[in-house]
């Protein structure tokens, strides 16, 4: 085992930008991703060695993978990132969210506090393990990864007497986003694991609200500063970014306050992603720009 190691790190040295070539099958026998390129075999397997990780885990092929892919194969960045990936999730018990998602094959609905949430911020999500069919491809951004699926978020909606009266605390809401995000992190992991390349999501930010402007601005400021500001705080750094695009719907001519208080939020890198949709062009077509069609919104469809 210790030659097997050696003769791999000795292959590595050998190709210094880890860019496409052969891959020793050993190395391809022990990733646990089958890699349609080559370079992800060659790039994962040098953050590893960077960062000590023993030889027989290979549970976070796929996070180094992607993280590589988003920090534009920067190694210094994807190994501190991945160190500091690997902390946080210790120090959240992600693990044991990971293993009640998949030992019972929860969805979002059974996420501990979902009915409590809903009223105070109504969620969809909707995911597919199949890559994009030749329609939803063709009707994609030139050059985009494919869009495994869609998470929004409807700040100007939900029920407003069982908002005022929902018993969800800051902390009841972090579990459950936390609950989300690993939930998020499964289906990019496995999009890998089943197709050998990175899968990204749509995230949509929704700002219709019945009531009218005045009534989002102050939903939307008490959402973010009880719920969205701790949330960020926890998740931050626990996954590589998985948002191709975010995008913000229904926006109303009156949004630049709105906006001020959800750009304070987002990553950086998070903000050249984003999409501004006024209610005109909120249309299922528009947004099948930015996703497959089976995953638009219900409230889009058909618009």
């Amino acid at each position: 085992r210790v030659r097997e190691r050696i003769l791999l790190l000795l292959a590595l040295a050998t190709m210094p930008d880890a860019n496409d070539g052969d891959v020793p099958a050993a190395l391809r026998a022990a990733s646990s991703v089958p890699w349609k390129q080559a370079r992800f075999y060659h790039g994962v397997e040098r953050v590893r060695d960077m960062c000590g990780v023993p030889k027989g885990d290979r549970g976070d092929d796929a996070v180094i993978g992607m993280m590589l892919d988003r920090f534009g194969w920067d190694y210094e960045r994807t190994a501190e990132m991945y160190q500091v990936s690997v902390r946080r999730r210790k120090e959240l018990g992600m693990a044991a969210i990971k293993d009640d998602i998949v030992s019972q094959q929860l969805s979002v609905e059974d996420f501990p506090h979902h009915r409590d949430v809903m009223p105070v911020i109504p969620v969809f999500a909707s995911t597919s393990l199949e890559p994009p069919t030749a329609a939803a491809a063709a009707a994609a951004e030139p050059g985009s990864l494919p869009v495994i699926g869609c998470y929004e978020l409807r700040y100007g909606q939900g029920d407003p007497d069982r908002r005022e009266s929902s018993l969800v605390t800051p902390s009841d809401f972090t579990r459950y986003m936390l609950y989300v995000t690993q939930w998020r992190w499964l289906q990019c992991e496995r999009y890998a694991q089943r197709h050998g390349e990175i899968g990204l999501w749509s995230m949509v930010h929704d700002l219709s609200c019945p009531s009218g402007f005045f009534s989002l601005w102050s939903r939307a400021r008490s959402v973010f500063n009880k719920y969205l500001s701790p949330v960020e705080e926890a998740c931050g750094g626990l996954f590589p970014p998985m948002v191709q695009k975010i995008l913000i719907v229904n926006v109303p001519s009156l949004f630049s306050p709105v906006w001020s208080v959800i750009a304070a939020f987002l990553p950086a890198q998070h903000k050249e992603r984003i999409v501004m949709l006024t209610a005109s062009k909120t249309t299922a077509a528009e947004m099948s720009k930015y996703m497959p069609a089976e995953h638009l919104p219900p409230h889009v469809r058909g618009r």
